[in-house]
């Protein structure tokens, strides 16, 4: 009797197995921090963290915004944009310049050099894309992220906050 494994234990194991194999959270979990580590090596492999390619994403969407409207609608706290802007600037990626209509406000403008990287960067992410949706069809694509987006609303997440506020933090290989 004692050679067979403890019943409540097994059950108790398996329950929980079910229960993550079940859980929308769990899964998200998993699908979230595993898609934001390989997005991190795709734009890392040209020289670019995340944060990087998300601040020159919001550049180039509307260019000449302030640095602090930027780092607002990305839910990145001003000393932390600081820092990101500092670093693309010195890289030749990125420039502020005065405005024109209050001198106190820098706008941010992608430079040649940074327009070329986020158009390398943009088209590596969408290999990325094309890797996560394999075998969905266009329309399956989209009502996936719907749904997604119905959850990022139940959770109070903005379709335009970083994950990690700009921190860099980014999730390792476990």
């Amino acid at each position: 009797m004692d050679s067979l494994p403890h019943k409540g234990k097994s059950l108790h194991h398996d329950t929980e197995d079910e229960g993550r194999a079940n859980s929308v959270g769990f899964t998200l979990s998993q699908v979230g921090l595993e898609t934001a580590r390989q997005f991190g090596e795709v734009v890392g492999a040209l020289g670019l963290e995340p944060r990087h390619f998300a601040v020159l994403s919001a550049v180039q969407s509307v260019e000449g915004e302030s640095q602090q409207v930027v780092g607002d609608r990305l839910g990145i706290p001003a000393s932390t944009m600081v820092a990101i802007v500092d670093h693309l600037e010195g890289a030749g990626l990125l420039e502020r310049r005065l405005r024109s209509t209050d001198r106190r406000t820098r706008t941010l403008h992608l430079t040649s050099r940074g327009e070329t990287l986020r158009s390398e960067a943009f088209a590596a992410a969408m290999g990325q894309e094309a890797r996560i949706c394999a075998g969905l069809e266009p329309d399956e694509r989209a009502q996936l992220l719907a749904l997604l987006r119905r959850v990022s609303s139940n959770l109070g997440v903005s379709s335009t906050t970083l994950p990690d506020r700009g921190s860099g933090e980014r999730p390792q290989h476990i």
